[in-house]
């Protein structure tokens, strides 16, 4: 089980769906101050950071974690009711909403069916790059051109230096029918049987080893368990303007071969601070999240580099300096 931790500064009192009610069910022999007492247990990470020894069963842990985004008094008044078989005049459910996490709110992108979401997310855990293993291509009988499989490459035209510049960039995306595109404009490529097979040996995966969430402060070793988590808070109301780019970077700090050290590091450099009056400058985020989710590697970075990487581009978030 994932267990979130967060507050929420949504308050929307609508009719609880199936899910929440069966939580509030399983809640209703709990007193009000216990309930309201095991949610703020939950919202600080109680669940996560010390899973298990508490006199609760899985059922009930599992109905505290799924209220954390709502308020007190919603959780509350949902239990009253309950209890009394009566239903207060509430603005009905919205159906929710689910936002891609990596197009980010430069380009935000929300769909209303949860399949068209998870392949959006799906299509951002790997890239097509333009002439990925270069312009040309080894065969039998000497080399062949990557767009056309033409002998002697160099007498065709394909513009090729559209897409060479001198730092070695080249065109990338994250669809294939974006690529198979581009192989039509830029590279004269128009058959596209023949631009869809070259596309699909242009994929790149991207291996990572840990995602976060940027609702609250959870790790992730299973992709699809982050979208199952992603989309627990979409279906309680929460959107990318509640996203936070830093409780990303919290989360992913947490992954197991980082959080020892990252710790240690804070321990000696703000021994009275925690990771969570921390922010990260938004110039490095995006760089240091990606080398995050890879995590550390023999022949890439170690994780008291990427810890080195995270301490270098953070700062005390005013709030901690205000207190």
């Amino acid at each position: 089980m994932v267990f979130p931790s967060f507050e929420s500064s949504h308050q929307q009192y609508f009719v609880p769906n199936p899910h929440q009610s069966r939580a509030i069910t399983a809640l209703n022999d709990i007193n009000d101050q216990e309930i309201l007492a095991w949610l703020a247990f939950a919202r600080k990470g109680g669940f996560q950071v010390r899973p298990g020894g508490w006199n609760l069963t899985e059922e009930l842990v599992e109905a505290f974690v799924s209220l954390v985004g709502f308020e007190d008094d919603l959780v509350l008044l949902w239990i009253h009711e309950a209890r009394s078989g009566t239903q207060t005049d509430m603005k009905p459910q919205k159906a929710p909403v689910y936002w891609c996490t990596s197009c980010g709110t430069d380009k935000p992108k929300s769909y209303k069916n949860r399949d068209d979401w998870r392949r959006e997310e799906k299509q951002h855990e790997a890239t097509y790059v333009c002439m990925l293993r270069g312009t040309s291509e080894f065969a039998e009988n000497g080399s062949k051109c990557v767009f056309c499989n033409a002998p002697n490459p160099e007498d065709c035209q394909h513009h090729i230096q559209a897409c060479l510049s001198p730092n070695g960039d080249r065109y990338s995306c994250k669809r294939r029918c974006d690529m198979v595109k581009h192989l039509a404009k830029i590279h004269g490529v128009n058959h596209k049987p023949q631009a869809e097979a070259v596309a699909s040996q242009w994929k790149r995966t991207l291996h990572k080893q840990a995602w976060s969430c940027g609702f609250c402060v959870t790790t992730f070793l299973d992709f699809q368990e982050r979208l199952k988590h992603l989309q627990m808070h979409f279906e309680q109301g929460m959107t990318l303007d509640d996203w936070n780019s830093t409780t990303v970077i919290q989360g992913l700090l947490q992954q197991p071969g980082i959080d020892e050290i990252w710790k240690a590091k804070l321990a000696i450099s703000f021994p009275v601070i925690e990771s969570s009056d921390l922010i990260w400058m938004d110039s490095a985020l995006k760089d240091l999240q990606h080398k995050l989710e890879v995590g550390p590697s023999e022949g890439g970075e170690g994780a008291e580099d990427l810890a080195e990487v995270a301490y270098a581009t953070c700062f005390l978030n005013s709030a901690f300096l205000g207190n």
